[in-house]
């Protein structure tokens, strides 16, 4: 039986992008993040900056990346500047930001590598419904 206690599932421990070229996502994400790249072996390389461990595996048939999977969400506090931001980093817009229904803004660009980079800019109101105040 599954263990669905609170405790089972703590907290996140990396977010992991299947690239084409593992070498390139994680400078292009070191240079983002202000952090530097580090190797676990060959087929993997990783990132760790501010608490947060993102780590690039060669794409392959069992997960090959890009648009379609998961997109994690990124909390900035001004989505437009971080829109532009990303976009001279070499992102390309993909989903305009819209207003959601409990009024955040959000926004998804695609990096140079295919994956999706989620934007949302919340609010009082939005993270309050969020918790369930």
């Amino acid at each position: 039986m599954l263990n669905t206690s609170p405790t089972m599932l703590r907290t996140i421990e990396s977010i992991i992008r299947f690239v084409p070229d593992i070498e390139a996502a994680a400078a292009w994400y070191a240079d983002l993040l202000g952090g530097t790249v580090r190797h676990e072996n060959p087929q993997f390389a990783f990132v760790h900056a501010d608490g947060l461990t993102i780590g690039f595996h060669p794409a392959d048939s069992k997960c090959p990346g890009g648009i379609g999977g998961t997109t994690v969400y990124w909390e900035v506090q001004d989505i437009e500047v971080a829109i532009r931001h990303l976009e001279h980093k070499g992102a390309v817009l993909y989903r305009s930001p819209i207003t959601t229904g409990f009024g955040a803004r959000a926004a998804i660009l695609v990096d140079p590598f295919g994956c999706t980079i989620g934007l949302n800019q919340g609010n009082a109101r939005s993270r309050a419904l969020i918790r369930g105040d």
